[in-house]
């Protein structure tokens, strides 16, 4: 498929020969080609090239924009000529307010369908990260962790827990985040099923999402 930027946002023509946006199968997933006059203006931002840079749409970028029909979210991607890119996983309302996402946990590791109010885990944006609510019934079993609540808690799989897993796609490692009801937590990076960091701020190394500005462009 390809798509040609021939116009800005307000429906005037452009100045400059058009931005073509090629998508095409990859063997990893969609492969998002793009062709487009360089400027160098502004100059090029800070960050190492090849790595995402946060606050990249201020400046030279290409933007493709990714809507679902449903939800009304979208993912916006960002390409700067610089060979630094921003892929950003925070979803945007049409609307430009802040939104969340929501997954419901309806069914056993092996997918069996659970006999109970399903486990609601909801993701949305704050000023300084992502913030994750849980939503579930309380068991009180088994009682609770010797733990003092809101400090890590190693060892807490053992105990009554929600679990949300953060995959990295290219190194297949990933973040596991377990919160009690007692108000122990535990944070933990894994890379194959065994743990090579504990830390306590890990989450907000993995997870930081910048807060939204601005509107929708």
């Amino acid at each position: 498929m390809e798509f040609k930027i021939e116009h800005t946002w307000d429906s005037l023509p452009v100045s400059h020969e058009p931005v073509s946006v090629r998508l095409k199968s990859g063997s990893a997933g969609l492969l998002m080609e793009v062709s487009a006059p360089f400027f160098n203006d502004p100059p090029a931002p800070l960050g190492e090239p090849g790595k995402p840079f946060s606050g990249l749409w201020d400046y030279e970028v290409v933007e493709a924009f990714f809507l679902s029909e449903r939800t009304k979210q979208y993912l916006e991607v960002e390409l700067c000529p610089r060979n630094v890119f921003t892929n950003n996983h925070q979803t945007k309302s049409l609307e430009g307010k802040r939104s969340e996402l929501e997954y419901k946990i309806t069914n056993t590791w092996d997918s069996i369908k659970v006999m109970r109010e399903p486990a609601i885990i909801r993701f949305k944006a704050g000023d300084k990260g992502l913030i994750m609510e849980v939503n579930s019934l309380f068991f009180d079993d088994p009682s609770a962790p010797s733990g003092e609540p809101g400090k890590p808690f190693d060892g807490l799989w053992d105990y009554e827990v929600v679990e949300a897993f953060f995959l990295n796609s290219e190194t297949k490692d990933y973040l596991e985040v377990e919160l009690c009801p007692h108000g122990q937590h535990l944070l933990l990076l894994l890379s194959g099923g065994n743990c090579f960091e504990n830390p306590i701020e890990v989450l907000h190394q993995f997870l930081y999402i910048p807060p939204l500005h601005g509107g929708v462009k």
